[in-house]
């Protein structure tokens, strides 16, 4: 090969590893915030349900409020199903961010802390 094929050659390779490389930083972006809760909890898990709504409540709030999407579990089963199968998820509450493509970019299950969900809305920049 002589020296310009390979210099053409490493130029098409590079501009291939940088358009893969953009593709996934684009898709990291959050897209959807998909919170699954229950109405009808009781005992401690109703205590548990109430402090991550009360989280939730106070996180998602102005321009926040447009990502998320609040599910019931208890009354819209059908909604929350494909979410709990595809993340596998078997306790609840839930709380997934995803990408624009419904790729699961962070998740809090059981509990969510407030102050790690803000550091982590920071870091993808909303």
């Amino acid at each position: 090969m002589t020296k310009g094929k390979i210099i053409v050659v490493s130029v098409v390779i590079v501009a291939i590893l940088c358009a893969a490389v953009m593709a996934h930083a684009e898709s990291a972006k959050l897209g959807q915030v998909v919170y699954i809760t229950r109405s009808k909890a009781c005992g401690c898990s109703a205590e548990l349900v109430k402090a991550v709504d009360k989280a939730v409540s106070k996180v998602f709030t102005g321009p926040r409020q447009t990502l998320l999407k609040r599910i019931d579990y208890d009354t819209d089963r059908q909604a929350a199903v494909p979410y709990i199968g595809e993340f596998r998820l078997i306790q609840l509450p839930a709380l997934l961010l995803l990408d624009s493509q419904g790729r699961l970019l962070w998740s809090a299950i059981g509990s969510v802390d407030p102050y790690k969900l803000e550091e982590k809305l920071k870091e993808l920049g909303v």
